[in-house]
Order: structure tokens, then sequence, then C-alpha cells
């Protein structure tokens, strides 16, 4: 029977490891850290956190984020601006493109469902 998995303490989690880009560097790359918890069939569940940068973002997967700390702007190829701040909760859309600038360092919790 499955279980439940927990993350205790996402906020205050200080044993990220340092992970490969989640898009491509819009200018010096920002350091990015990740520490999952969950992996089951095609979704993964975690803590993940970067540093000020931007990022292109080409999404093929679905993610849920909640932001725990910082402040994110988010404009799509559409040209859409949306901000998210601790607290907020959203989902990319799989297919969504656009930048992902981190204006203070961000740290989230995220459910990805990847293709397939």
């Amino acid at each position: 029977m499955p279980e439940i998995s927990v993350q205790h303490g996402c906020a205050s989690l200080t044993d990220l490891v340092k992970v490969d880009s989640f898009g491509d560097p819009i200018g010096e790359l920002p350091l990015q850290t990740d520490k999952g918890f969950f992996e089951q069939g095609n979704m993964v569940a975690g803590t993940w956190e970067c540093e000020v940068g931007a990022l292109k973002l080409d999404l093929d997967v679905t993610e849920f984020c909640h932001l725990l700390e910082g402040h994110w702007k988010l404009t799509s190829e559409s040209g859409q601006v949306t901000e998210v701040k601790a607290g907020d909760s959203w989902v990319f859309p799989k297919g969504w493109k656009g930048t992902a600038e981190v204006l203070q360092k961000v740290r989230k919790v995220y459910l990805m469902i990847m293709p397939g």
C-alpha cells in the first residue's frame, strides 16, 4: 500500500544540492539547488531554490508551485506578465514559454507531472 511522503520544514531546509538549470540562462547562470522527496511514475516533488537571475523557459511538463520565499516575474512568450511572491501558488502549464526573472532569491515547493 502506498504511504504518505513528507518533506518537513521546506522553508528552512539546509541540505539542498546544486542541480542543472531549470531553463536556459539569460546572462550569468543563477545558482539553483533542489531536494526532492517524492518520485512515482511520471510525478516528482521537492523544494527548489534559485538565486537572482533570469532564465528562458520552454516547459515540457506541467508543474504546480507554491512560493515559500522571494519574488519572481514570469513573462510569457505572448507578453503576459505574472508576478509571484512568497505565499503565492500557480501552475506552469505544459508548453508554457517565456522568461522567469528572479528579482529576490526564490524557494518553492513543486509537483511536476512529466510527459508520458
